[in-house]
Parts: structure tokens; C-alpha cells; sequence
């Protein structure tokens, strides 16, 4: 045999294993697909993972449903099937933690893409410092939104990182849970994002924040916060801002609702759009009005510029629940912001009653009641009390004899 002949043989002996090897591993990604991009489970258990921005578009490719739940960690303990019995549909919870607006424009584009949609509920949280356009920078839209567009074989890309090669069939072994970003196995898509009960501990009031503080650095710090800024505005100090930084801020928050999430609204007048302000605690609400009155005044504005912009809007809802009794309660809350799971069914009860509705003829009246309520919180004895748990403990000395 020639030479020319035998090196021509080999090439295309070695090109057509190459494919060969190539089709394979492409069938075995497409058959196990540990991401459900293209399929539910084959030839094992339902398996989730927990981070978000993955892991949603399998669930909008793979899965039957009419309704969602998308938002950030405010939003991550909703139970959908709670939901969809309160408010019928058949919801999912697609919730994203620190999930800006402009990272739930590319699911939810993806989502209008892929379902008909009858409800869907999304918190609409105020972010000050946050232009139109910006993403986050933690976790930047190119390493996730290709699995969100409209060409499915680059989706295969995610099952091609060099850090998850091994871990193909990670659904079965745990050792390779350490390679994906904020991850775990969840079993149900009831309990896919929740955050309850890995922070139980923290829920319960005064004292199991002091508890909490001995166990976290940063939540002790959150906690000589609060001393600081009760002691400030004991002294009659303000952080005010200046007219210019209220409005750059109001501005901030109002066009990143306004360019992400404003349009696909109106772009799909037969999904109903239940809208939420998040109920942080009312010790957070006393913070801002008597101490940080500039970011108060901004978020005043933020609850008035949203309620405008969509109360003509006939296929929206807008839920204020920031005067409601449980926000003073610090119980309810493992932090100034998150809430306890009970307090995610006590919203659906409440969007499901119709309460908490704001609307013309009651908006005023809500933002005027908040302020109130803010005002006349008792700030000062709640952090003695942290300024009493704080207090390094002293030995006892032993007595003479």
C-alpha cells in the first residue's frame, strides 16, 4: 500500500473515531441531562440543583406548569403549592437570590418564550444604587443567560466546563457538589430554592439574635449597628443626603423597573402580574426614617414612582404589606429584611383576600401610615438590650476562704 494511500486511511480512521467518541459523549450528556435542559429524568430519581440561574431553564424547558413565583431571597421560601391553591394555576418558584431586575428580564423573556403564562407573582424591591442595564457582578449574565436565548445546542456548553467534566452524573455523587457554585441536591421542585430552615436558629427575637451574633461575625456586626445608629439619633444625628443623591437614586431604581421589567408587563395583557413590596421588619423601616432619612425619602418615592407607573395597567396587582402587624414583630425575622417561611403564606393569604391591594384611593393613606409606624418604633430599647448581650462576659472571681 502507498504511503499517500496508508496516511489518507489513517486520517480518516482517527477523524471518524474522534466523531464517534464526540456522538457519544453528546448522547450520554443528552440521555443523563443532570440539568434537565432537554428532558425530565431518564432512568433515575428527580434531582434538582439550587442554583437558580442554572438550573430555571431546565425547569421552563422540561416542565408543565402556567404560573411563577420569581423574585430574590424575599421570595425563596413561597411554597408553590400553597400558591396554587390559594390563587390556582400551577405555580412554580423561580426566585433567584440577590436577583437584580435586570437578571429576571432574561428568565422571564425565556419564559413567555417557552409557556403561556397565567399569574406570575415578583417582588419589586427597591435598589438605589443599581443603574438600568447593570448586572451582577458576582455572576455575570454570559455565564448563565446562553441557556435562556433561543438556540438550544449551546446549551450543551454548560455540560462542557472543564470543572463539571467529571461530574456528569454529580446527581449520584456528592463529592462533585464542591464544583457548582452555590449548590445542592433538592428532591422536589416544592423545595428547590428554600433558604427555611437552614437559618432557623436566627428566628425568635432579641435573644436568638444575640445567639446568632456569637456564631457570625458579620450578623454581630449588623447587630453594633444598631447600637450605633440608635446612639446617633439619641445625640439628634442625621445621615441625610443631599437633594441631588435622592433624586439620582429615585431615578436608579424607577428606570431599571422601567427598561427590565415594565415592558414584558405590557407586552402579555393575559398574565395576570401580582406585584410585591418586600415586608422588611419594621426595625429596618425605624433605621431608615430616623436615621438614614435621605435612602428613607428615596424608597418613599420608589413605593409612589411604581404605584404610577402601573396602576392604569389592567392585567397588574401592587401588594404593600409594610404596614401589616407582623413587621413589628423582629421575631418573624432572622435579620432587619428576611422573613420567616410563615410569613411567605401570609402574603399569599393576603394577595389571595385581595388585602394590601394599593390602589388610588388608599395609596396615600399606606405611605403615610409606614411612616408613622417607623417613626414611633421603639429603637432605643431594642438596642440596649443587644447592648447588654454584647457585653463581653466577666469571670466570676473565685472567693477567699
Amino acid at each position: 500500500m502507498r504511503p499517500a494511500r496508508a496516511a489518507k486511511r489513517y486520517c480518516w480512521q482517527f477523524f471518524c473515531t474522534v466523531f464517534l467518541l464526540f456522538g457519544i459523549l453528546l448522547c450520554y450528556v443528552f440521555i443523563f441531562d443532570p440539568w434537565q435542559l432537554f428532558h425530565q429524568p431518564w432512568f433515575r430519581e428527580p434531582a434538582f440543583i439550587s442554583n437558580a440561574r442554572f438550573q430555571n431553564a431546565g425547569i421552563i424547558n422540561s416542565y408543565d406548569f402556567d404560573s411563577a413565583i420569581l423574585g430574590n431571597s424575599m421570595a425563596e421560601n413561597f411554597s408553590v403549592h400553597e400558591a396554587s391553591q390559594l390563587l390556582g394555576g400551577k405555580f412554580v418558584n423561580l426566585s433567584m437570590a440577590g436577583s437584580l431586575f435586570s437578571e429576571r428580564q432574561i428568565v422571564l423573556q425565556h419564559l413567555f418564550y417557552k409557556k403561556k403564562i397565567s399569574k406570575i407573582i415578583i417582588s419589586v424591591d427597591h435598589l438605589p444604587y443599581i443603574h438600568a442595564g447593570q448586572y451582577n457582578q458576582d455572576m455575570p449574565p454570559e455565564k448563565y443567560a446562553f441557556l435562556y436565548n433561543r438556540n438550544p445546542f449551546d446549551d450543551f456548553r454548560l455540560y462542557f466546563d472543564i470543572n463539571l467534566f467529571r461530574c456528569w452524573n454529580f446527581m449520584e455523587q456528592n463529592s462533585c457538589w464542591k464544583e457548582i457554585p452555590g449548590a445542592a441536591r433538592v428532591k422536589s421542585l416544592e423545595e428547590l430554592y428554600k433558604w427555611f430552615p437552614y437559618y432557623v436558629k436566627a428566628f425568635g427575637g432579641p435573644k436568638a439574635w444575640c445567639s446568632w451574633s456569637k456564631q457570625s461575625a458579620p450578623f454581630k456586626a449588623f447587630l453594633e449597628e444598631i447600637i450605633r445608629v440608635a446612639q446617633a439619633i439619641k445625640a439628634g444625628q442625621q445621615d441625610r443626603w443631599t437633594e441631588d443623591l435622592v433624586a439620582e437614586c429615585r431615578n436608579n431604581s424607577l428606570s431599571s423597573f422601567e427598561q427590565h421589567l415594565l415592558p414584558l408587563i405590557k407586552e402579555h395583557p393575559d398574565t395576570q402580574f401580582l406585584l410585591f413590596f418586600p415586608p422588611y421588619s419594621r426595625l429596618w423601616f425605624a433605621m431608615q426614617e430616623q436615621y438614614y432619612t435621605g435612602y428613607y425619602q428615596s424608597y418613599l418615592f420608589f413605593l409612589e414612582d411604581i404605584f404610577r407607573k402601573v396602576e392604569h395597567i389592567p392585567n397588574v396587582q401592587l401588594f404593600g404589606f409594610d404596614n401589616q402587624e407582623f413587621t413589628g414583630d423582629i421575631a418573624n425575622y432572622k435579620d432587619q429584611s428576611h422573613y420567616h417561611k410563615k410569613i411567605n403564606s401570609k402574603i399569599l393569604h393576603l394577595m389571595a383576600e385581595q388585602k394590601g391591594l394599593l390602589q388610588e384611593k388608599n395609596i396615600d393613606l399606606y405611605l403615610a401610615e409606614i411612616k408613622k409606624l417607623a417613626h414611633s418604633y421603639d429603637l432605643q430599647s431594642l438596642a440596649n438590650a443587644f447592648q447588654q448581650c454584647l457585653k463581653p462576659q466577666v469571670a466570676a472571681k473565685p472567693s477567699k476562704k
